[in-house]
């Protein structure tokens, strides 16, 4: 009797050992599986965001169209062709530029320049640029500058102008015109032209 009594505390308790065992077991169980869903949770959330994150690669460049008119720059006051004067470009400083038909988007007295140029984005050198304005350039003063001046350029008009380093070729005090033309093979470009380089439609 009394060692059949022993045998039942002995199995009792280590019945209640297992059990406190696989408690604590599962318990931690839990806490490693919910960790890992934690961690791959947030590896899920941070891929997604990597996928629709646009790449810097992607970012738009400038198509020959600057984006506004330089602050400064003084209006003409009796220019030969007015704002919303169709005309016909005579000049041929770009393939397709000759004899394509525009819009004068502004006229200004000012000063024009030829600019040689090296883009910011290493290609090779511009040579002869036609045209930039006096108030397209970095840190001058009213005063008109010579053939060989070295400048820096504020202008957007192609990809890798702003901001880079130029010589002055030639300089032209002048009516100068913005125009908004659609080029021979079709595509759209604003840019600056002479009075001389434009013919009324």
């Amino acid at each position: 009797m009394g060692n059949r009594f022993i045998l039942v505390v002995i199995t009792f308790l280590f019945i209640t050992v297992l059990t406190a065992c696989g408690a604590d077991n599962a318990s931690d169980g839990n806490i490693d599986n919910n960790n890992t869903t934690e961690q791959l949770g947030a590896d899920v959330v941070t891929d997604g965001e990597d996928e629709t994150n646009p790449l810097a690669s992607d970012e738009t460049t400038s198509d020959g169209t600057p984006s506004e008119i330089p602050e400064g720059i003084k209006e003409a006051v009796n220019p030969k062709f007015k704002v919303g004067d169709q005309v016909i470009i005579n000049a041929e400083h770009e393939e397709g530029m000759k004899g394509a038909e525009g819009t004068v988007v502004g006229a200004y007295d000012t000063i024009v320049y030829s600019v040689s140029y090296t883009p910011t984005h290493g290609d090779h050198r511009e040579e002869n640029h036609k045209w930039i304005v006096h108030e397209e350039l970095q840190g001058i003063d009213e005063q008109m500058l010579v053939p060989g001046s070295e400048v820096i350029i504020e202008s957007d008009q192609e990809e890798g102008m702003l901001g880079a380093e130029g010589e002055i070729d030639t300089a032209e005090k002048t009516t100068a015109y913005m125009v908004e033309y659609e080029a021979t093979d079709g595509k759209l470009f604003k840019k600056w032209f002479k009075e001389s380089e434009l013919t009324a439609k």
